[in-house]
């Protein structure tokens, strides 16, 4: 079985709509479905947002779960390299937590490299391109392309999540193989307008958002785009999952 971790709900979507035979799993710590994409046998996890939210939720979600054969995290990502547009396939070479104030480095966890090579044949034979690097989990959002850039700047990683590094250290600490899979939500020379306005479990602060709109009305522009960034990158991984996760050996 493999099992697959998103942050939030609204990531799961597209994905949850390929699981056939589906069945509810619940825990305190974490919700998802245990079903089939293409035929596979997967588990579909949302953990919420941030590193010690999906810190929690992972292991709690591989100590109740049986026969996992592969740990799939995956979802959305923030772009940092300049070529990576909405919707792109990343794979994670290496995953990285960093400093909040300067992007250094702390903590690496390299991923299994046949992993990568048989996703990355995978994703070939089914005709998806996909950009391959190192990964940054960041504490906080990156929100502005000066701090994008100055994060790829710094850390040499091509994309940037809050949860991938905590979930493949639980996994490699099981030694349970894990490939961090994402598609890009926001390109590095754009914006994230509105980021700062949901909470760990991905929903909206109303009052923030309110104020927020309020003293920039623009912003509902930004929230638009973001939306349809949203819906193009999380259906193209649905279907980069529904394509390959048949063709892995």
């Amino acid at each position: 079985m493999i099992l697959i971790f998103v942050a939030l709900k609204a990531e799961s979507h597209a994905v949850r709509a390929r699981v056939s035979n589906r069945q509810a799993v619940l825990d305190r710590d974490f919700s998802g479905d245990q079903g089939r994409i293409a035929g596979v046998p997967v588990a579909l996890v949302t953990t919420g947002m941030g590193m010690r939210r999906s810190r929690i939720a992972s292991a709690c979600a591989m100590d109740s779960l049986a026969g996992i054969d592969l740990v799939l995290i995956s979802g959305v990502a923030g772009g940092l390299r300049d070529d990576l547009t909405v919707g792109q396939v990343v794979l994670s070479e290496r995953l990285m937590t960093c400093r909040d104030d300067d992007f250094q480095p702390e903590r690496i966890v390299e991923a299994p490299a046949a992993w990568i090579a048989r996703f990355a044949t995978a994703l070939a034979a089914s005709g998806i391109s996909c950009a391959t690097g190192p990964t940054i989990t960041s504490r906080r959002p990156i929100a502005t392309a000066a701090d994008k850039q100055r994060a790829y700047l710094q850390s040499g990683g091509v994309s940037v999540d809050m949860e991938s590094a905590a979930i493949a250290l639980e996994a490699e600490r099981r030694g349970l193989p894990f490939v961090c899979m994402r598609t890009i939500l926001d390109p590095a020379g754009e914006d994230v307008v509105g980021a700062r306005l949901v909470d760990q479990n991905g929903r909206v602060r109303q009052l923030a958002a309110a104020r927020a709109l309020i003293t920039s009305p623009r912003m509902i522009i930004g929230v638009v785009r973001l939306l349809r960034n949203l819906r193009q990158a999380t259906h193209s991984l649905a279907s980069a999952l529904e394509a390959i996760l048949p063709r892995l050996p």
